[in-house]
């Protein structure tokens, strides 16, 4: 089934496939549903919920989230390209060896989640997220902006850090990565 320009409100969302183009979704319950068969394109998601999710293999194109939650979603191998999450909640989340091109996250919660062995990390925004013990090993950080960001207790490898762009704050908590033991002289 095909959809275009239509708005979607106030349902639970039971689809197994389908295509969706420049459609609009308004509280409506996405959790626990599977996105392999399903696609969508310019879509813009405001209030909706996709707690424990499955976006493995999912092709995220031109989409905008607002005010969502993604607790626990699997987004594991997906391709996200020009995607915006503004105001989300998305702690426990695995992005892990996916594509995020012009991918933005502002204002959002990332606690806890996963981007482990990234294919593709480009052009990504980090606004005012916290991070707090999300693990980025082995994905290249170069050109990655933290700085306003609560990195407090990520998980990265030092050779991942290369081009990484932090505070000087954030830059002494990274430190304690090699075993520095920082101390100003009174």
């Amino acid at each position: 089934m095909k959809y275009k320009n239509e708005t979607f409100e106030n349902s639970v969302f039971k689809e197994t496939d389908g295509d969706y183009l420049k459609c609009t979704f308004k509280n409506i319950d996405f959790s626990n549903c599977d996105f392999s068969n399903l696609y969508f394109e310019q879509c813009t998601f405001i209030t909706c919920d996709f707690s424990n999710s499955s976006h493995s293999k999912f092709i995220n194109k031109g989409n905008t989230y607002i005010h969502s939650k993604f607790i626990g979603a699997n987004m594991n191998d997906s391709h996200l390209e020009e995607v915006s999450f503004k105001e989300c909640t998305l702690k426990y989340s695995n992005f892990s060896e996916s594509i995020l091109n012009k991918v933005e996250f502002l204002d959002c919660d990332l606690s806890e989640s996963n981007f482990i062995r990234m294919k593709k990390i480009n052009k990504v925004a980090f606004t005012n997220c916290k991070l707090v013990k999300s693990d980025f090993c082995e994905t290249k950080l170069d050109k990655v902006d933290f700085r306003t960001c609560d990195i407090s207790g990520i998980v990265v490898k030092i050779e991942d850090m290369k081009g990484l762009i932090v505070t000087t704050y954030q830059a002494a908590l990274l430190a304690s990565l090699l075993g520095l033991d920082i101390q100003d002289s009174f």
